[in-house]
């Protein structure tokens, strides 16, 4: 479960309530699929009620000239009834209405509108009057209802709105505003290269968007979170350095360590090397996080990447763990088959501790022999033979 995700949902559904983001703190702890089907329950409840009022309403639109309804739509019903009556009408006819209602008023509906409704009307919509709408809505800064409707659009319209989306500010919030994650990927893909450097470097001067481009980056392809990682790389260490401080800070590991997982070698070297890195607390916070999330086989082959000093530090924050926490991370290392940062771990314990934990590993042994001739060369090139004799 991502923590980010969490966030974003719950600032949804403060939004559909009408209430601050900090009333609904008490629902963190929730799984998010839990969440989403509130709002999505909350969201039919706030449609369904009165429908068939609505439903009697868009049927009557068809006996008066698009022009007058427009005009009785926006000068007397007002947004929020204008959005009910849209939702159950053919969207050829609200294309039609919409064509005669004014930008602000069409924004104004856009906020009391349901998107997964209106698929037809967005995907239908002439492209000026999309645009129009869109302006309006990075005008005020509405990026939670812009990224509900990102999902909706076809890829020809989506192409244009970006181009629109002039700012970085704008197209991080309205990226972990998105409902469809899965379509980050081809969003990204629809930015020019030079945007992409551009939007990283937004965030030498902007930090504290970190969570935002977070938000979008554990949601790409592979291939996308090690160029975008590569990008922030060649940028400097200061850009990594706020990286690592906004993830301890924030306590969003459970988030990176899997995206720091897909990135280059020399992208993780420096990540894995910066300052905050070697120092005990957020150590402890990997360590903690890494057990409690299961990502053991994405923390482990960072080890490679560490120093010495890091290394030790490490391998002192295992040890000092319970005998439970030790023996998940042994297990992890065993279904991974992480025997060379296993042993990396093993050679800088004192031989008490190493005693320990050699048992576990012979006992792995016993239950499969096979795994000697893997461990022979890992235990010849550490001089560790004499513990396992």
């Amino acid at each position: 479960m991502s923590k980010l995700d969490t966030s974003a949902e719950l600032v949804k559904l403060s939004q559909l309530l009408g209430v601050p983001s900090t009333e609904l703190d008490f629902l963190e702890g929730l799984p998010l699929p839990t969440l989403i089907k509130v709002r999505a329950l909350t969201t039919n409840k706030l449609f369904n009620d009165g429908r068939k009022l609505f439903q009697k309403l868009a049927s009557a639109s068809k006996l008066l000239p698009s022009g007058i309804t427009a005009t009785i739509g926006e000068k007397i019903f007002g947004a929020m009834l204008c959005a009910r009556i849209a939702s159950e009408m053919p969207y050829q006819r609200a294309v039609e209405l919409a064509d005669k209602m004014t930008i602000p008023f069409l924004a104004k509906v856009t906020l009391e509108i349901d998107p997964r409704r209106v698929k037809d009307i967005i995907q239908n919509m002439p492209i000026a009057k999309l645009r129009a709408v869109a302006t309006e809505l990075l005008t005020q800064k509405h990026y939670v209802i812009m990224g509900g409707f990102v999902g909706y659009m076809l890829p020809a319209q989506l192409k244009v709105i970006l181009q629109d989306v002039s700012t970085e500010e704008a197209l991080l919030h309205i990226g972990f505003f998105i409902e469809g994650k899965h379509q980050l990927s081809e969003i990204i893909r629809l930015l020019p290269k030079e945007r992409l450097h551009k939007l990283i470097g937004y965030l030498q001067l902007h930090e504290e968007l970190w969570p935002e481009a977070l938000a979008l980056m554990i949601h790409l392809e592979d291939e996308l979170k090690r160029e975008l990682g590569d990008i922030a790389a060649e940028l400097g260490d200061t850009l990594l350095d706020d990286l690592v401080n906004t993830v301890q800070r924030l306590d969003l590991w459970q988030d990176a360590l899997p995206l720091f997982a897909c990135m280059s070698p020399a992208t993780q070297f420096k990540l894995i090397n910066t300052p905050l890195l070697s120092e005990v607390m957020p150590l402890t916070s990997v360590l903690v996080n890494t057990d409690r999330f299961s990502l053991w086989a994405t923390l482990l082959p960072l080890i490679e990447y560490m120093s010495i000093t890091q290394r030790q530090m490490l391998t002192n924050l295992v040890i000092e763990q319970s005998t439970d926490f030790q023996e998940r991370m042994i297990t992890a290392v065993a279904h991974h088959q992480l025997w060379r940062p296993a042993f990396d771990v093993l050679v800088l314990m004192p031989e008490s501790a190493q005693q320990h934990f050699v048992g576990q590993f012979k006992q792995l042994l016993a239950a499969k022999p096979e795994l000697s001739t893997t461990w022979k060369p890992l235990v010849e090139e550490r001089q560790l033979g004499h513990l396992f004799n």
